[in-house]
């Protein structure tokens, strides 16, 4: 592990767009804050780094401001207004947490090489190892940050389990995801519902997603209850509220490992090995597509090649209602008096 990093005053930060990123690697920057008790720093929007039900559990600061949202590319038309604002600003670092395959982040090694010159050091997740890339993006983040003298004792997986109340016996359902190929056919999840009996229905908000809700509570009107937030605070109230949770590779799922809900993710068109939460021991168990891990398309980082053009159905067929209940009953009901922690809690069972 390197030195404390107590040189630097002002830096910027780069993460993956995703919402569930800002939950994920939220713990983490509150280790940085604390290590760096004085450091200011920059990033580009992500809404639940800046909601205060996110911040007050952590003591986080978060951003002072934000940056523009395509800035995390290094894009070369971009570098000169990045290198710019970090000489306006005396920035002397960049904390790239944003997950790429080397092949495919060639602007940002560029830059990297060229900011060394000015004065500013970078970090990044490209210091890893090909075993260590092979871990949780949550886990990943932890040993880069460590490494860099970043104090994580105490990064608790479940750091929201004061908002889990669950309701005896309540299972749930989400079955939105941001990108289409990520949600698993309605057909499927009726299969899951005829199997394990009445469950509340969740989506995330666009209509293609609540399309799949709709669908379900008209197959099964004895069995499904329609729960459609509005808000991330809305979502996480709900999650709070279950006993369990199935649900897609999704903001849902990254909530639930932080609230300590026990979770079943479904992973259709990337990898869990990477994209699973860090859970409390126990309380995560990932179903994955074997035809999607195994396809020429998927990629080093846990990603389809098509994720947003549209992957194949042999992928997303490759999770049967079957799985899922066999997932659901190797959940450890357990209290959550052990909580985890990201370089140690459990990851990716399946």
């Amino acid at each position: 592990m390197n030195a404390r990093p107590t040189a630097h005053r002002n830096a910027l930060l780069f993460l993956n767009g995703g919402l569930g990123n800002g939950i994920i690697l939220a713990p983490l920057l509150a280790a940085v804050e604390r290590t760096l008790p004085g450091l200011r720093y920059w990033s580009p929007p992500n809404a639940l780094l800046e909601a205060d039900w996110v911040r007050e559990p952590l003591g986080l600061r978060g951003p002072i401001a934000t940056l523009p949202t395509l800035w995390r590319r290094f894009r070369t038309a971009d570098q000169p207004a990045i290198v710019e604002f970090c000489q306006e600003h005396d920035v002397t670092l960049i904390i790239n947490l944003r997950y790429e395959e080397v092949r495919y982040d060639g602007d940002y090694l560029a830059f990297r090489e060229s900011a060394a010159g000015l004065g500013i050091e970078c970090w990044d997740l490209h210091e890893l190892s090909a075993e260590e890339k092979l871990q949780p993006f949550g886990t990943q983040s932890e040993l880069h940050l460590r490494r860099h003298g970043v104090a994580t004792d105490g990064v608790t997986a479940a750091w929201l389990a004061s908002s889990w109340r669950p309701r005896p016996g309540l299972t749930g359902i989400c079955v939105g995801a941001s990108i289409e190929s990520k949600r698993w056919p309605a057909a499927r999840w009726s299969e899951l519902i005829d199997d394990i009996g009445p469950v509340e229905v969740c989506s995330g908000p666009h209509e293609s997603e609540r399309a799949i809700a709709r669908e379900l509570a008209a197959r099964h009107p004895d069995q499904v209850t329609l729960c459609l937030p509005e808000t991330t605070t809305e979502l996480r109230d709900w999650i709070g509220g279950l006993s369990r949770l199935v649900t897609n590779d999704s903001l849902a799922l990254h909530l639930a490992a932080a609230l300590g809900c026990p979770t079943v993710g479904l992973y259709l068109v990337t990898d869990s090995r990477i994209w699973s939460p860090v859970a409390v021991p126990g309380r995560f168990r990932a179903v994955q597509s074997q035809p999607a891990r195994a396809c020429e398309f998927m990629r080093v980082n846990g990603t389809c090649a098509n994720y947003y053009q549209g992957c194949f159905d042999v992928c997303r067929d490759g999770v049967t209602a079957a799985d899922v209940r066999a997932a659901l009953d190797r959940l450890d009901p357990a209290d959550v008096s052990a909580p985890g922690h990201y370089g140690k809690g459990e990851a990716a069972a399946s």
